[in-house]
């Protein structure tokens, strides 16, 4: 919503309240309290003196209207722009990654009070691919733009399922199987390192792509 609109429609609201206020004034002192106090409609018989309460009612449900279609009009283009155009992301983002390394962090837990949930902080590593998301903000999503979008998601998926392949073979021929404890620890940081690379690949990926790198 612009400026100007944002303007419209705040000086419409108020002047709606203020003709409402003046309304309800008007019909308590001259017209009985009409159209202020409950009234049974099957009853109802039409009065001049209700034209001013009936005006106000008139004017406020245009401004109902006049606010619905702004504001939806507005979110459709919003909508629109969204479509057309990748989200812009700062390249600083991906400084995040670095918090990748509080996974390490798990084996301290681990070894002092049993808990190995900080391994899942691996998965931080896939922030470093918000650098490459940043240096691709704003730009058109054209046909070549969506296709390199599918081609670089696909082959990272590719990827990750080869790698989580490796890892439940490597399970299933019983690596860490006399160690419960040791298999969840293997489990939870090859899922971990995985997912963080699939999101870093998809980011890399559709960079190179677009800029043939």
């Amino acid at each position: 919503m612009t400026k100007k609109q944002m303007k419209q429609v705040i000086f419409m609201g108020v002047g709606c309240v203020i003709l409402l206020i003046a309304g309800i004034i008007y019909s308590l002192l001259f017209n009985d309290a009409r159209w202020v106090k409950n009234m049974d409609m099957s009853n109802y018989v039409f009065s001049i003196k209700d034209i001013p309460m009936l005006i106000v009612g008139a004017l406020i449900a245009i401004y109902v209207l006049y606010v619905t279609v702004i504001f939806f009009k507005n979110a459709f283009s919003k909508n629109f722009k969204d479509k057309n155009y990748s989200r812009t992301v700062s390249s600083y983002w991906g400084l995040c990654g670095i918090f990748g390394f509080l996974g390490f962090s798990g084996f301290w837990t681990y070894f002092e009070y049993g808990k190995i949930y900080p391994f899942v902080f691996f998965i931080f590593f896939g922030f470093f691919g918000f650098f490459f998301e940043g240096k691709l903000s704003h730009t058109l999503e054209d046909e070549l733009f969506l296709e390199n979008k599918r081609k670089a998601e696909i082959n990272a998926y590719k990827v990750g399922f080869k790698l989580l392949f490796i890892v439940i073979w490597l399970m299933a021929i019983g690596m860490f199987s006399r160690n419960v404890e040791w298999c969840a620890i293997f489990m939870l940081i090859s899922v971990s390192l995985i997912y963080a690379l699939v999101i870093f690949l998809s980011n890399y990926l559709l960079y190179r792509y677009e800029k043939g790198e």
